[in-house]
């Protein structure tokens, strides 16, 4: 029997660690999902997308923790404004303080997100208005009365960011076991026939966006990406490539046995592409667009940009990215910590976008920002509350921008448009209305699109008049 001391011990597990999750690489693993889904074994596409030439990649940006997207963009009508001061008090920015463009588009951006206002004024960049889950539209006398079917546990962080994610609130979360990201990507993985890799990827962990029935995302470290076996980077010369040839000979060992049969194939293709991806990104590893190396999500939408610029490496003509970062639940201290978080997200998305541009792909890529829900209108002391409708971006040279699309609230407490007395907004559009628009871009027809987004019937056939910004 053979006897390993501490470190080797360490070693061998490590080794055993590495080689059980790399396995899953491209193997198909939708049936790990540990929830039944009320989607059905696979979405049937009615669209050939093997067919698709051109190269599309969508990146969604999740804000975690409710993002107060009313201090991100203000009205510019001056009754909006006096009734926008009058609700936040000490959270309103002065309106002297607002970037505007020389054409009034009905909103003004913080000051904070200059370089995105930048982007705006390019025609690169537009904000969708007042969008939230919705399972239908409603009014503030169907909220009341409880008339109309609304989502479960408004408010609360964990289920609206579930909610929002998965996008078919209409059914219980516990047994939808697939987002709307997942289920893009089970159509659009036909895009790339000779691709080894799954057409998903995160690189801010697990998530409710990204997995499907069939296709499973890949987790990336945003400054490391994913490296080869450990045991074959520990070693160079000879001894690697002895031990990796070893190995390729044990894998090619015949079985009678199913299930040692599709061991053997599943970790092969997962040693494929995990050498595939980190041979990508060691070829694609600079740009001449700096970013700020202190920033977590500057390093996440750095790793994203590598991956899209590998595309023909990895034989993909359709790409689907999540990022993911945190701290916008700004319940007290608000204006610094929102101060922060906007200078962090204005640099991180301008400096994305000019990557894309650099690398010749500025319109082959959307970017999105998505989060929890809005916050309320009312300040709490030095903060905002749970909300519900916020505003949103997308950023990306296809991108009809310079534009608001949607209704903007009355920003008045007790209006009309607010749930009760806080200001909680009653969203105008809903999240439907939105991934439905980025997904028809990447290729999804209006049949697609319904087994997608389920509830995306219930907003009438016309759904897409208010949110035509691509």
């Amino acid at each position: 029997m053979a006897i390993f001391n501490g470190k080797k011990q360490r070693q061998r597990r490590d080794f055993l660690k590495q080689c059980a999750a790399v396995s899953l690489l491209g193997s198909g693993a939708g049936a790990m999902n540990g929830k039944l889904s009320l989607i059905g074994s696979a979405l049937a596409a009615s669209t050939d997308f093997s067919q698709l030439g051109d190269y599309k990649a969508l990146v969604c940006v999740f804000l975690y923790g409710g993002s107060d997207s009313f201090s991100m963009f203000l009205p510019t009508e001056q009754g909006a404004y006096d009734r926008y001061s009058a609700s936040r008090g000490g959270l309103a920015f002065p309106q002297s303080s607002l970037l505007t463009g020389a054409t009034d588009t009905g909103i003004a951006f913080n000051p904070k997100l200059a370089d995105l206002h930048n982007l705006y004024t390019e025609g690169k960049l537009a904000v969708v208005g007042n969008v939230g889950n919705l399972i239908a539209p409603i009014t503030k006398s169907n909220f009341l009365n409880n008339s109309s079917q609304v989502p479960a546990d408004l408010f609360a962080h964990n289920h609206q960011q579930e909610q929002w994610l998965k996008g078919l609130s209409s059914s219980p979360a516990s047994i939808v076991g697939t987002g709307w990201g997942g289920r893009m990507a089970d159509l659009l993985q036909q895009a790339n026939p000779g691709a080894v890799l799954p057409p998903s990827f995160s690189v801010a962990g697990s998530n409710f966006w990204l997995p499907g029935e069939q296709v499973q995302p890949i987790g990336l470290n945003p400054i490391t990406g994913l490296s080869p076996l450990a045991y074959l980077d520990n070693l160079s010369g000879s001894v690697n490539t002895a031990r990796e040839s070893s190995l390729d000979a044990m894998l090619r060992l015949s079985s009678n046995h199913p299930l040692k049969q599709q061991a053997a194939q599943s970790f092969s293709r997962a040693k494929e592409g995990a050498g595939q991806l980190a041979a990508t990104l060691s070829a694609h590893s600079s740009f001449d667009t700096s970013y700020d190396e202190g920033s977590g999500l500057a390093a996440q939408l750095r790793m994203v940009a590598r991956l899209i610029s590998g595309n023909e490496s990895l034989g993909m003509k359709r790409q689907i990215f999540f990022v993911g970062v945190g701290g916008w639940d700004t319940h007290d201290n608000q204006t610094p910590r929102l101060d922060a978080l906007m200078t962090d997200l204005n640099r991180s998305l301008f400096d994305f976008q000019r990557t894309l541009e650099e690398i010749g792909l500025g319109e082959s890529v959307t970017t999105f920002t998505a989060s929890d829900f809005g916050r309320t209108l009312t300040i709490n002391g030095d903060g905002s509350d749970h909300g519900w409708g916020g505003h949103y971006m997308t950023m990306g040279g296809a991108v009809k921008g310079g534009q608001l699309y949607g209704t903007l609230p009355s920003f008045e407490v007790g209006a009309e448009d607010d749930a009760g007395d806080k200001g909680r907004v009653i969203p105008n559009l809903s999240i439907n209305q939105y991934g439905a628009t980025l997904a028809r871009w990447m290729g999804l027809s209006d049949s697609d699109l319904a087994e997608v987004f389920p509830d995306l019937n219930n907003f009438g056939s016309d759904w897409q008049n208010q949110v035509a910004f691509l």
